[in-house]
C-alpha cells in the first residue's frame, strides 16, 4: 500500500523554510515520515495537490507538515485493518493532557470527544467523508512544580506519551515537537527493546543501596553515547543521546538531551530536556532548558523554551525573557498577535541572528533571519580619554565622563 504525502506549502517563520525541511529531534520532518512509512511496509509518494492522489487502491493520505510518531502510525494501521471498507481520519482524545497542553495554534478539527488531524485512510474508490479513528492513546502525567507567582497552579501537568501528532504550522509547534522528541525516543527504546531496559535496570542496581533514589541511578545509566563521541569523565549525563563526534566537557550536566553530530557542550554547561543540533557550540556555564538549537549555532547564555536557527550567535549576556509578569504571553501568528496558554515561553531566533551583550527579548517574540542586535553605542566604551586615571568615571555617549552629582 502507498502513503501519499501532499505538499502543504506551510512555511515556518521566522526561518522562512517549509515545515517539511525543518528538523525534529535532529531529523527533517519529511525524513521522519519516510522512515516511519518504510518501517511499516508503506511506500511514500509525495504529490503537489490532493487531486494528484490516485483512487484505484486503498491508500493513506496526509500532508508534509504533519508530524506523527511510530506508535501513532502502528495503532492507526492496526485499527484500520478492522474497518477496511471505511474512510477514516486519525483522532486523539479531546480531553487528553497532550491536547490541552499542546493545542495552541493547532488547526485540528474538534469533533467531540475527538480532535481530528489531517491524516486519512481511504479504501479503493473516490474519497468519501471520513469518520474519526482514535488511535490507542496512553499517557502518564508528570507533575512539574511551578512557583506560585508564575502560574495560578502550583503543578504543571506534563504528559508522558509517545502517541504524538502535530500540524506543524508555527515555530511554537517546532519547539514543542522537538521537546517531546526526547521522551518519544526513550519510550520507543524501552518498548521496542526490552533487553535494553533489563540491562539498564541491572546496571543501575549496584552498589546497593548506593547514593540517591533508584530513579537517579537509572537515569545516569540510561544514555546512548556514540563510540566516536568524547565525554569527559566528570560530566554528568542522565537520559541523553550523544551523536557521533560530539564532545561534552568537564563538569557539564545534561539531562534528557539529544546532542547532534559534532556538537560541543563546553565545561560546566547545564542543558536539560533540549535538542542540540549538529555542529552547535554551547559555551561554558550556559544554561539551556527545554529548547532547540538548529545546526551550527553558538549558544552562550541562559535560555528557556526557545528555538534558535542555524548559525545563530548568542553572546553570554544576551537574554531571551520567558515570563510576562501579571499577563499572558502572545505570539505572532500571521499578521496578528495571539494569546497562548503558556505562562513560560522564550523566543524564536531566525537563521544567522546575532545577539550581543545586554540584549533582552520579550517572551514569545520571533526575530527574523539575519538580524544583528547589540547594545546602544552610548553604553559601549569606544573612545578612551587619557586623562581619567585615578578618577571615578561612567560611560556616556561612548566615552568616560564624571558621574552625575548627587
Amino acid at each position: 500500500m502507498r502513503a501519499y504525502v501532499v505538499a502543504s506549502g506551510q512555511r515556518i517563520e521566522p526561518f522562512g523554510e517549509l515545515a517539511r525541511d525543518l528538523p525534529i529531534g535532529n531529523e527533517a520532518l519529511h525524513q521522519i515520515q519516510r522512515r516511519l512509512f518504510k518501517r511499516f511496509g508503506l511506500t511514500m509518494v509525495e504529490v503537489e495537490r490532493l487531486e494528484d492522489v490516485p483512487t484505484d487502491a486503498p491508500r493513506l493520505v496526509t500532508y508534509d507538515n504533519v508530524y506523527f510518531t511510530r506508535r501513532v502510525l502502528k495503532s492507526f494501521l492496526h485499527l484500520w485493518r478492522g474497518r477496511p471498507a471505511e474512510a477514516v481520519q486519525l483522532a486523539l482524545p479531546e480531553d487528553s493532557t497532550f491536547v490541552r497542553q499542546f493545542g495552541d495554534l493547532q488547526d485540528f478539527e474538534r469533533r467531540s470527544p475527538h480532535v481530528l488531524f489531517r491524516f486519512f485512510g481511504y479504501p479503493a474508490g473516490p474519497a468519501s467523508a471520513a469518520s474519526p479513528l482514535q488511535v490507542i492513546y496512553r499517557e502518564r502525567i508528570l507533575e512539574v512544580p511551578v512557583p506560585h507567582h508564575v502560574s495560578p497552579s502550583l503543578i504543571w501537568p506534563h504528559p508522558l506519551t509517545s502517541s504524538v501528532v502535530f500540524h506543524v504550522r508555527h515555530w511554537l509547534h517546532l519547539l514543542e515537537a522537538n521537546r517531546l522528541s526526547v521522551q518519544i525516543r526513550w519510550i520507543d527504546e524501552v518498548i521496542t527493546k526490552p533487553w535494553f531496559t533489563a540491562a539498564l535496570l541491572l546496571r543501575a542496581l549496584p552498589p546497593w543501596p548506593g547514593r540517591g533514589k533508584l530513579l537517579w541511578r537509572v537515569l545516569s545509566s540510561a544514555n546512548r553515547i556514540h563510540a566516536t563521541a568524547d565525554v569527559h569523565p566528570s560530566a554528568r549525563l542522565e537520559g541523553c543521546m550523544i551523536g557521533p563526534g560530539a564532545r561534552v566537557g568537564a563538569q557539564a550536566f545534561l539531562r534528557g538531551v539529544l546532542v547532534g553530530e559534532k556538537a560541543t557542550i563546553e565545561e560546566r554547561a547545564n542543558v536539560a530536556y533540549s535538542v542540540i543540533g549538529p555542529g552547535c557550540y554551547v559555551s561554558k556555564i550556559a544554561s539551556i532548558y527545554g529548547s532547540v538549537g538548529l545546526a551550527e549555532g553558538s549558544l552562550g547564555m541562559s535560555m528557556q523554551l526557545c528555538v534558535t536557527g542555524r548559525r545563530v550567535v548568542l553572546t553570554p549576556r544576551a537574554t531571551p525573557m520567558d515570563l510576562n509578569p501579571g499577563g499572558p504571553i502572545r505570539v505572532k501568528d500571521g499578521d496578528r498577535l495571539v494569546e497562548v496558554q503558556h505562562r513560560i515561553l522564550g523566543a524564536a531566533l531566525g537563521h544567522g541572528v546575532f545577539l550581543g551583550p545586554d540584549v533582552f527579548l520579550a517572551p514569545g517574540r520571533a526575530i527574523p533571519n539575519g538580524t544583528i542586535v547589540g547594545p546602544h553605542p552610548g553604553r559601549v566604551l569606544s573612545i578612551v580619554p587619557s586623562d581619567r586615571a585615578g578618577r571615578y568615571s561612567v560611560i556616556q555617549g561612548g566615552t568616560l565622563v564624571d558621574p552625575p552629582s548627587g
